[in-house]
């Protein structure tokens, strides 16, 4: 069964550890962003979304959406695959602190493409740097983000 198909099928719980799980291992390497009324802006107008009515959706929703376009890269999809296979046990999770909010995991999966940078009065530049395979499943996760938050 491919990747996709086995995202689908996860429990919301699950897809959300292992959302959690990626997104804990990414932030190693920075700070966690959190999403301002400046940025949620900004990734609505960077996305075509200002003013478009919002889904209101799970938290297991906005994982799902997350792993989607994660898995698009061959090297993670192995790593979700993996984690589907081998559910995370409480013990087994690395302590590395407080859990990860669900938006800044999210945000964090929108990194992989988007560089976001941060001006001195508070607003907010997002620029491509790696081209999604579906956009569609990018502008589909910024939506449901936007949804879940409101």
């Amino acid at each position: 069964m491919r990747t996709k198909e086995r995202i689908k099928r996860l429990g919301q719980t699950q897809a959300a550890e292992i959302l959690e799980t990626i997104a804990r291992y990414r932030l190693a390497s920075g700070p966690p962003l959190e999403l301002t009324p400046q940025l949620r802006a900004q990734l609505a107008s960077t996305f075509g979304l200002l003013g478009a009515s919002l889904p209101t959706v799970s938290e297991g929703e906005l994982a799902q959406q997350a792993l989607m376009v994660l898995s698009e890269d061959p090297a993670t999809a192995v790593a979700i695959s993996t984690m589907v296979d081998q559910p995370i046990r409480v013990a087994q999770k690395l302590d590395l602190g407080a859990t990860i909010a669900l938006t800044t995991a999210v945000l964090v999966v929108l990194q992989t493409h988007y560089k976001f940078e941060r001006h001195t009065n508070g607003t907010w530049t997002l620029k491509l740097e790696k081209k999604p395979t579906s956009e569609l499943l990018l502008k589909t996760l910024v939506q449901k983000l936007l949804g879940y938050s409101k």
